[in-house]
């Protein structure tokens, strides 16, 4: 029987004043914490050197979300019982997540000197490259322990989670799948596939795995927080189907009031209901309340982009990559938003940033040096490259890297397809796009299907393919039909470009206008808008 476990959300402040979420998983609710800590911390007062009690006033610290008083107390039971591995992994791991990795090293080797275990020495080893920022050498050591004990979970979820970092998808999705296999009920596996097949596109693959999820822990704050985006894309937001998801948000609030994915859950909430100003409200009260919450910067940027309001969107994720400029996320999202600001090639950073100024050239060189391994930077960077800069050559170059980085995956090769096209090398992008669809197992069950079909039909028409071009077309606008339920908004707009693309003006006119009555998103919106215009003359 699978251990039923409480998932929860803590607030950490780092040393540099960062504030950060991080999920909690306990085997039971905490009761009572704060007296127990009261009376255990003057326990350990008037024994000092006692460890068993020390022990437990840690892990009711640790449990509180007091993690600096929580790491003097397990530095100081590791003082008197320094054969505690699991104390030591707790502890390497609390000080690698506030950012202390020098630290973090430190009490891994140790634990490490302590091991001769091959396995778990590997893993310790891999936990130490990951401090040092070599995502290559984490990723082998932690192979090397899922070959030599591949019944334990630990190994192949450390595996996974680096691969899902370095956006090797594919890889990634194998791994959690290998868990799942040897435990079918391991809710962590399952969230971690379910996160895999989202990002891959496998949208009915991840809907099935959701569905397990929820079966299997309806009350889990990190299940709770993915049913209710996938209910919010898909629209339900009215009506008894609205009710059900407001209920779901209500106990998420609950588990984690604090927590800013929660918030901006409820934000889309408002948004995709129509009301966009009590949405951007919900996140502008999170930055207020959290001023030093970097993420919570990000969602508030993101939801300003998606609103249309991109200068205060620039704003807020300049102040999240201020706070925290180590985060790939960040990164892209200024790519996308700055772009839209004038002028196009300078901004000034906020306040705090001692007068250095933010370009958009300069993210990009900055996201390319920080961020090497991971392909989405590449055709990311491309784009800007292409679209903003004029620079043709380099900028498909550039995207060209992607496709190196991951032959086998399907997005690759589409995004790098896309640069081609904006680049008017539409012969090149084709061939692209061709690489990418053959790599596709299902394309039935890939929600971008929609998209790269219309790219084809773009591209085929631009040579000169009539047939070809609506061809597809006609294929993006069966995909869209096949898929209409899972984004309805998003799924729309690329069917109104589709249908435009064949001359069914009327068509395309209905499907634009669903789309916006589904609330879409800036900038879709806007290009939706300015096309609505101009059919309606016609």
């Amino acid at each position: 029987m699978r251990k039923k476990t409480i998932s929860s959300v803590l607030s950490i402040i780092r040393s540099s004043g960062m504030e950060i979420n991080i999920d909690l998983v306990l085997d039971e609710k905490p009761i009572r914490t704060n007296q127990k800590i009261k009376t255990l911390s003057q326990y350990v007062q008037q024994y000092p050197s006692g460890w068993k009690k020390r022990l437990e006033l840690a892990n009711l610290l640790y449990t509180n979300g007091c993690w600096q008083q929580a790491i003097q107390e397990y530095r100081q039971v590791i003082d008197r019982q320094p054969q505690f591995l699991e104390v030591q992994l707790k502890l390497g791991k609390m000080l690698q997540l506030m950012g202390q990795k020098t630290d973090a090293v430190a009490v891994y080797e140790n634990a490490l000197s302590l091991i001769h275990h091959e396995a778990t020495r590997q893993h310790i080893s891999g936990l130490i490259a990951v401090c040092r920022d070599d995502i290559q050498e984490a990723i082998l050591a932690f192979e090397s322990a899922t070959s030599l004990e591949p019944d334990n979970v630990a190994h192949w979820l450390a595996l996974g989670r680096l691969q899902m970092q370095r956006e090797d998808r594919v890889a990634a999705l194998r791994t959690f799948e290998t868990i799942v296999s040897i435990h079918p009920d391991d809710l962590v596996a399952l969230i971690d596939r379910y996160d895999a097949l989202l990002v891959l596109g496998k949208i009915r693959a991840a809907q099935d795995c959701l569905d397990r999820l929820v079966e299997l822990a309806s009350e889990d704050f990190r299940v709770l927080k993915r049913q209710i985006e996938n209910r919010c894309w898909m629209r339900l937001v009215f009506g008894e189907l609205g009710k059900q998801t407001k209920q779901i948000i209500n106990l998420a609030l609950r588990l984690a009031p604090d927590a800013v994915d929660t918030c901006e859950l409820l934000a889309y909430y408002h948004i995709f209901q129509g009301d966009w100003a009590t949405g951007v409200g919900v996140l502008a009260q999170f930055t207020e309340k959290h001023p030093h919450h970097p993420r919570g910067w990000y969602s508030y940027g993101r939801c300003l982009f998606h609103t249309g309001d991109y200068q205060q969107a620039a704003s807020a994720m300049l102040k999240a990559y201020r706070l925290y400029p180590k985060d790939c996320e960040i990164y892209r999202a200024l790519c996308e938003i700055l772009p839209f600001i004038p002028p196009l090639t300078h901004l000034l950073a906020p306040e705090g940033s001692n007068g250095m100024s933010i370009s958009l050239a300069l993210i990009v060189e900055e996201m390319l040096e920080r961020f090497p391994q991971r392909w989405s930077v590449w055709t990311t960077a491309g784009r800007v490259l292409v679209e903003h800069f004029q620079e043709i050559d380099r900028g498909c170059g550039v995207s060209a890297q992607a496709t190196q980085l991951q032959p086998q995956l399907p997005d690759a090769w589409f995004r790098h397809g896309r640069v081609l096209a904006l680049a008017g090398k539409h012969q090149e992008a084709v061939e692209a796009l061709t690489q990418g669809w053959q790599l596709l197992p299902d394309a039935g069950d890939y929600l971008p299907s929609v998209l790269v079909a219309v790219w084809f039909g773009e591209s085929y028409r631009v040579l000169g393919d009539e047939a070809k071009s609506r061809e597809w077309w006609e294929v993006a606008c069966q995909q869209a039909l096949a898929l209409m339920e899972f984004d309805p908004a998003t799924v729309c707009y690329w069917l109104g470009k589709a249908l435009q693309g064949l001359g069914d003006i009327r068509g395309a006119v209905e499907a634009y206008q669903r789309s916006l009555n589904q609330q879409l998103l800036y900038p879709f919106r806007g290009e939706v808008e300015n096309a609505l215009k101009q059919l309606q003359v016609r």
